[in-house]
This record gives structure tokens, sequence and C-alpha cells, in this order.
């Protein structure tokens, strides 16, 4: 009978035990397996690093194009000097003036082709520029200057007139105040400018330039029966930002 009691007893004794084993499972769950004890405080899980692409576009800039290197005038219909005022005309392709990357555009860019970075963009303006001493034309018989053929800017003006495209203005391009400008002395005439405000990254304007110069009248050549030539004042082109 005692044996048997005690047999008893000890199965109790084990189930006891299993519970308990049960209880502590549940409340040691969140350290880390081992045979030694876990390491309390922090440590570290591991690292990740990170990494993008994006694009930077060029900076922005001013350019125009094509500026010519020479401007011949000829007479309508090759009309010859009979001793009136004889008008001799001349013009430029299209002119493009715009802010861009690229060189040669001919259309304006895209809107992100470039980027003033969070600078103010850059004001321009165009001027055309006769230099102290050269406004005038002088007149050749071949290799023979006739000096009385010639004349000063101040007798019979270099007429530049600008033709500017309806994009221009929508543009924030502000012509000169006139579309002909008379060049009757030497100086500066502004042909075109923008202010800073109301530059963007893709401005664009496309113009074209006609040239107009006058032989006077009651002028006598020395060499008749022959082709004259006039040389005219160089023009001085440049195109300031800020």
């Amino acid at each position: 009978m005692k044996k048997a009691k005690l047999t008893a007893t000890k199965i109790g004794i084990a189930a006891s035990m299993l519970g308990m084993v049960v209880a502590l499972s549940g409340v040691t769950s969140g350290f880390a397996a081992g045979s030694s004890k876990p390491t309390e405080g922090d440590s570290e899980a591991g690292s990740a690093s990170t990494s993008a692409s994006v694009v930077v576009p060029p900076w922005c800039g001013w350019n125009i194009n094509p500026v010519v290197a020479s401007i011949t005038l000829a007479p309508a219909d090759e009309a010859k000097y009979l001793g009136t005022d004889l008008a001799l005309t001349g013009s430029t392709s299209s002119i493009n003036a715009y802010v861009g990357a690229t060189t040669g555009a001919t259309s304006a860019p895209a809107d992100d082709n470039c980027s003033w970075f969070g600078k103010a963009p850059q004001a321009a303006k165009f001027d055309v520029t006769i230099a102290s001493g050269d406004a005038k034309f002088t007149a050749r018989s071949g290799a023979s200057v006739d000096a009385g053929m010639g004349w000063e800017l101040s007798t019979k003006p270099l007429v530049i007139a600008n033709t500017f495209s309806a994009g221009c203005t929508a543009a924030g391009f502000t012509p000169n105040v006139s579309p002909t400008a008379s060049m009757t002395a030497a100086g500066t005439n502004t042909a075109w400018e923008i202010l800073s405000a109301d530059v963007s990254t893709n401005d664009f304007c496309g113009y074209s330039v006609q040239y107009t110069a006058t032989v006077p009248a009651n002028k006598e050549p020395i060499y008749g029966n022959s082709t004259y030539t006039f040389t005219g004042p160089t023009l001085i082109h440049t195109l300031t930002t800020s």
C-alpha cells in the first residue's frame, strides 16, 4: 500500500513540473535562444545602405544665333544710280535668342533643359553699336576711291528694322521702342531686352532684321560706266547678361 501511494505522488509531481515549464516558456520567449545567458541592453541588428539617381541638367545661359559676319545690300530690281535717292536693302535670316543649354536651337527648348538652380535668372539685352568715326559709307569704283560718292549717316542714316515673332512678346522680350532704328551717328541701339523677372528656363524669341541704306541724290560719280561698291559701318553686336 505504501509503495502504490508513493508512485501516485511521483506522477503528481511530474505533472506539476510540466505545467511550470509551459508557463516559463511563455515568459522567456523574448530572449534569444542559446546555451548562455542573453546579453542585456542594445545590440546591433544590422545595417542597410540607401541610394538614388537624379539627373542634374546644365546651368541655364543665354544664346543668340546666328550673328552674321557680313551684310550685303543691293538696289531693288538691279536699279542703277541716276542721280536720285537709291535705296539699298538687305536682310538676315531668322535670328534666335533664347535661354538654354544648347547651341543652334531653332525653337524653344524643353523647360527642363537647364536650370538656374535657385539663383535669380539672368536678364539680357542685345545691342547694335557703331564705333566713333565709322558712321559713314565710302565708295569705290574697282580699286579707286571716289570720296564724292560716299556719305555720312547724318546725311542718310542706316535704318535697321526688326520684325519680331508673336512669341517674343509672350516670352517677355521687349523689342526696342521703335521697330525701326535710324542710325544717324556713332552710338548704340538696343534691339531687344528682357528683365530677370520675366526670364524662365527656355525663353525663346525668333526675329529677322532688315537693313536699308540710301545713296543720296545729286551725287556726281567720277567713274562712269562702272560698278560702284559702298562699304558701310561695322555693326558691333553685344549680348549683355546681368
